[in-house]
């Protein structure tokens, strides 16, 4: 339902990390993840794209084609894609490595595919060679991963922290590194060579950087510059870490998060080529945006936003149900947002840290699709609890997956290593079921008086509709 309503720089983990494990096994027709941190559309057709890897739908959701990186020939899952002349999907794959400064992301590289997703091309992760002297090479994939995609006429443009803005002009097959202000590359000693977002529209790049926003005009000869200080109505803040072009009303719109004390977190938009900003949202870390129209869309570390007048009022979701199943989107964290239309039917989707939604009529309704493991193949024991372990602090929430064949009650446990009794979750599925159907609880790792509990293992009991089973999940906090 829709309801009204100086640091930074080293904690650039835009997406909460990529944590790229393998992925587990899953009902079949369903997402590989449940992190959604890009949506990509054209008319039908929707890409999702996970840690785990990338999804594909036709159909509206009823059911997936998934890609995992054997598939696409990367490392890792995605953290970046875009459409080449809507036909053309593009990938960015990252994964988390192990440093000797601690865990931290890489790019695996880039792929596309011509032909939906049957036969991919790979390319490496750019990286500079050792004795480049025009500049400072970048010559590791650690921090040098892909956070966006863009395309001007055949000419591939993509950023990343460590590597700086690139361009392509071979599909893949070379890159330049390309930077705004004339001072030859350098990551480490310049915010604006740490290029987070790009963006094209009518011919002009915008590049979005820990510095602020570059534009290139006039077919590349010139590249003017806005911070959060050079104008007197500039954007709010100079870590632009998402750039979007609402083509309805010609705005340009940017998540401007800060970089010192000085600026403010929200988002900027311009309706004049950025002679001039405006600021909505204050205090809230948007990561992307979408249009349908003269509507706006921002997914937002506190929910989706909406705007219908340009950014004058804006509606919140926080929550999402699916009436018809019961799952729930958990979370207020939204990565990404898309719009796809079928059958002149248009359908927003949400992509969140919990997983993905889909709604036909403004968010009355919701379909919510997510990854897990059905309990009705005879592999998967008939109540199983995840993830574990399980970090309340980070994951919110612990599913318990089973599935019921009636209307009636359930009643999951929770005791401690001492079998000491901890806390009851129920959940009452009232409306008739006329099918064997998948449904899940949630535990948010506290006690019935309301503490969280210490880490260490605990065990359940699952009373499904008088049927017991028994469990173990490990907590850490």
């Amino acid at each position: 339902m829709l309801l009204l309503t100086g640091g930074v720089i080293g904690q650039i983990l835009i997406k909460r990390g990529y944590e790229l494990q393998t992925a587990p096994e899953m009902k079949q027709g369903t997402l590989l993840g449940n992190g959604i941190v890009d949506i990509q559309t054209h008319d039908s057709l929707v890409w999702a794209g996970t840690g785990y890897g990338l999804n594909r739908t036709i159909d509206a959701g009823a059911g997936w084609q998934t890609f995992n990186p054997a598939d696409y020939f990367g490392k890792g899952g995605i953290s970046a894609m875009a459409l080449m002349k809507d036909s053309i999907l593009w990938i960015a794959n990252s994964f988390d490595t192990v440093t000797s400064s601690g865990t931290l992301p890489a790019g695996g590289g880039l792929s596309y595919t011509t032909d939906q997703g049957t036969s991919w091309i790979h390319i490496p992760q750019p990286v500079d060679r050792r004795d480049e002297t025009a500049y400072k090479p970048t010559t590791t994939n650690v921090q040098n991963l892909t956070f966006d995609i863009a395309f001007l006429d055949t000419t591939v443009w993509i950023t990343s922290f460590g590597g700086g803005l690139r361009r392509s002009d071979d599909m893949g097959a070379s890159w330049q590194v390309v930077t705004t202000d004339g001072i030859p590359f350098s990551a480490l000693d310049y915010l604006n060579h740490r290029a987070f977002s790009v963006m094209t529209e009518n011919g002009n790049i915008w590049v979005g950087t820990a510095g602020g926003i570059s534009k290139r005009i006039d077919g590349g000869k010139t590249w003017i510059r806005y911070t959060s200080n050079n104008q007197e109505f500039p954007i709010s803040g100079d870590f632009v870490v998402a750039l979007g072009y609402q083509e309805a009303t010609g705005a340009v719109w940017a998540a401007t998060n800060v970089t010192d004390s000085t600026e403010i977190m929200g988002i900027s938009k311009t309706i004049n080529g950025g002679a001039s900003w405006e600021i909505y949202l204050e205090g809230i870390f948007a990561h992307n945006f979408a249009f349908d129209g003269e509507r706006v869309y921002v997914a937002t570390d506190e929910g989706l936003y909406l705007s219908d007048d340009g950014g004058t009022d804006w509606y919140v979701v926080t929550q999402i149900r699916d009436d018809l199943t019961g799952e729930e989107i958990l979370t207020p964290i939204f990565y990404s947002a898309g719009v796809s239309r079928e059958s002149g039917i248009t359908r927003l989707w949400a992509g969140s840290s919990d997983g993905l939604a889909s709604t036909i009529n403004n968010g009355f309704t919701w379909t919510v699709y997510r990854s897990f493991r059905s309990t009705q193949q005879g592999s998967v024991p008939d109540v199983y609890a995840y993830p574990s372990p399980f970090s309340p602090s980070r994951h919110g929430y612990i599913r318990f997956q089973y599935d019921v064949k009636k209307a009636g009650d359930v009643a999951i446990d929770i005791y401690n290593f001492a079998m000491e009794h901890v806390v009851t979750i129920r959940d009452y599925e009232s409306a008739p079921i006329d099918n064997t159907y998948d449904r899940s609880a949630r535990w948010d790792g506290k006690t019935a008086e309301g503490r969280t509990v210490a880490s260490g293992v605990y065990f359940f009991r699952a009373d499904i509709q008088g049927e017991i089973t028994w469990g173990k999940l490990v907590v850490i906090n």
